[in-house]
């Protein structure tokens, strides 16, 4: 016989069976069988170890608790925590970078049912969301589907909203002329200064239309403003531009005609102009006209010996201030340490030196020379020499009286040489100005085409480098030199003195072909040849002799 016990331990179904002998009827029940009292006791006692077991075995095999999940978690380093997260989006972002979405995202996942339609008189339109396929055309719709919206009434509009805005602008230079129209052809109207506020309106070509202060309307050249560049590119055209007016221009209607400089026949002429000239307006007082010749020259001549056309007068400037007929006639000395002569020519002796910035008295004139007063007496000066305007050196009488040149000084008896004709020049003494100066490059370079110590000297480079120092320009060529524009010809070489210009010829080809400067004793220093640079020579030697020319005595 077996019997079985049934007990649960923590919702655990547990059976156990003990095999027994079957009691039998004449079996008595001995004192050594257990009771109930001791079979229930056994049963405790075994579910009580059975429950201890179990709750040893889950304590080793439960998983952790948060609490014990969320310490571990915090105790990673932060670090390393970002670099696990970007380690899992770089994978996740270059999957979804390498496969576009489809065009078949945006369709609807059905078919939409049959939606209602609205039917017009003209066509017929789905009440149905506009398709999103790409490619999809549709031909365009009659004329007579907008019947309804041609048929709508258009809303008054404020006038405001289409009237053109002024793009505001200020004049860039230091003057700004405007006129009456889109072109300097067209009438000046006035003269802005730098910094006059516009209010542009229009523009045509390279010309706004502009709102001067008090309302006047100008035209301006676009070089002259400074505006915003962008909004004038959208200024309209103007609604009309006025036609060009007719030109300033006058002709001469007599054959030698003075052209004064002053608006009287007490003003001085200056030139005579032929009948037929086309002379430009360029201002008036009373009956006369300031004009500009075709070459250039501005002067005035009489209104009544000029042919001009209709509504040309009136448009020329009036003026009111003209030249004093006569002047002061004075001057400024330009240079320091300039010779005060007695004669007008640098073959008269010095008798005195000016300061620069010394103002002169002029008193006559004699070709390129004046007659002064200074402070300490009279005398001549170059006129080179002398600031002086035009206007005012056109007033300064000619000289009447011009004082004899002074004869050369006796020399001293010099034994004859194989010089030029057995001439017997003065022996050379302490020099100074030009000559001078040109001793100092004495062994520079010959070099072909030069004119500078740097670079070296070819002869007339030489001598203009050093005529340059003392305000003489001359041209970088040996015959151009022998010119008596620059100075006077010295005919007889007996006279030739320190700082005379002496010229050869047929020396390395035909004609004038060769220069130097005088500097006494019959030596003259220049730039000899590329073997020899800056040097002296004599030109009582035989081959200078017979090369020699002529000289010039430079006037400064």
């Amino acid at each position: 016989m077996t019997n079985c016990l049934l007990f649960v331990i923590d919702k655990t179904v547990n059976v156990q069976c003990n095999r027994k002998q079957p009691f039998s009827k004449d079996h008595r029940m001995s004192s050594s069988y257990p009771t109930v009292d001791t079979e229930l006791h056994y049963l405790q006692q075994r579910a009580l170890s059975q429950r201890r077991r179990f709750t040893r075995t889950t304590t080793h095999v439960a998983p952790p608790s948060l609490s014990t999940v969320r310490g571990g978690l915090t105790a990673i380093p932060l670090r390393f925590a970002l670099h696990a997260v970007v380690a899992l989006l770089v994978p996740l972002a270059t999957l979804l970078s390498s496969n576009a979405l489809p065009y078949g995202l945006l369709r609807p996942l059905s078919t939409p049912a049959e939606l209602p339609r609205w039917e017009g008189s003209d066509f017929t339109t789905a009440l149905a969301p506009l398709g999103l396929e790409l490619g999809v055309t549709e031909s365009p719709p009659p004329d007579s589907a907008f019947a309804a919206i041609d048929a709508l009434p258009v809303p008054p509009l404020n006038p405001d909203l289409l009237a053109v805005r002024p793009v505001p602008a200020t004049i860039a230079a230091e003057q700004g002329i405007v006129r009456n129209g889109p072109g300097t052809e067209y009438d000046k109207v006035t003269t802005l200064g730098a910094g006059a506020s516009l209010r542009l309106i229009a523009r045509h070509g390279d010309w706004f239309q502009a709102e001067a202060e008090g309302g006047q309307i100008v035209w301006v050249a676009a070089e002259l403003l400074a505006t915003d560049q962008i909004a004038a590119e959208f200024l309209p055209s103007p609604v009309s531009i006025p036609a060009p007016p007719p030109p300033k221009i006058g002709q001469v209607t007599v054959d030698g005609l003075n052209l004064r400089d002053g608006p009287g026949t007490n003003y001085i002429g200056m030139t005579k102009l032929p009948a037929g000239a086309q002379l430009d307006l360029l201002a008036r007082y009373e009956d006369w006209f300031q004009v500009q010749t075709p070459e250039g020259q501005v002067g005035w001549v009489s209104g009544e010996l000029l042919e001009i056309g209709p509504g040309v007068v009136e448009r020329i400037e009036a003026v009111s201030q003209i030249p004093d007929p006569n002047p002061a006639l004075v001057g400024v000395v330009s240079q320091a340490r300039v010779n005060l002569r007695g004669g007008p020519g640098t073959v008269y002796g010095k008798i005195g030196v000016l300061g620069a910035n010394t103002t002169l008295e002029l008193l006559a004139r004699h070709q390129d020379w004046f007659q002064v007063r200074t402070p300490g007496g009279v005398g001549w000066v170059s006129r080179e020499l002398v600031e002086v305007s035009p206007y005012i050196a056109r007033r300064v009488p000619q000289a009447r009286n011009i004082p004899p040149a002074p004869r050369a000084a006796p020399r001293a008896a010099q034994p004859a040489s194989s010089g030029i004709r057995g001439v017997q020049f003065a022996p050379a003494e302490a020099t100074s100005g030009p000559a001078q100066f040109a001793l100092q490059f004495v062994g520079a370079r010959y070099v072909w085409g030069g004119a500078s110590p740097d670079r070296g000297f070819d002869c007339s480079g030489f001598t203009r480098y050093v005529y340059a120092q003392f305000g003489l320009n001359l041209p970088h060529n040996a015959a151009a030199q022998y010119n008596t524009s620059y100075g006077v010809a010295i005919s007889n070489p007996a006279d030739l003195q320190p700082g005379d210009l002496v010229f050869f010829v047929n020396t390395y080809r035909r004609g004038i072909s060769h220069v130097g400067i005088y500097i006494g004793g019959g030596n003259v220093v220049q730039a000899l040849s590329p073997g020899r640079g800056v040097g002296i020579a004599n030109i009582g030697s035989g081959y200078w002799a017979a090369h020699y020319y002529g000289a010039i005595r430079p006037g400064r």
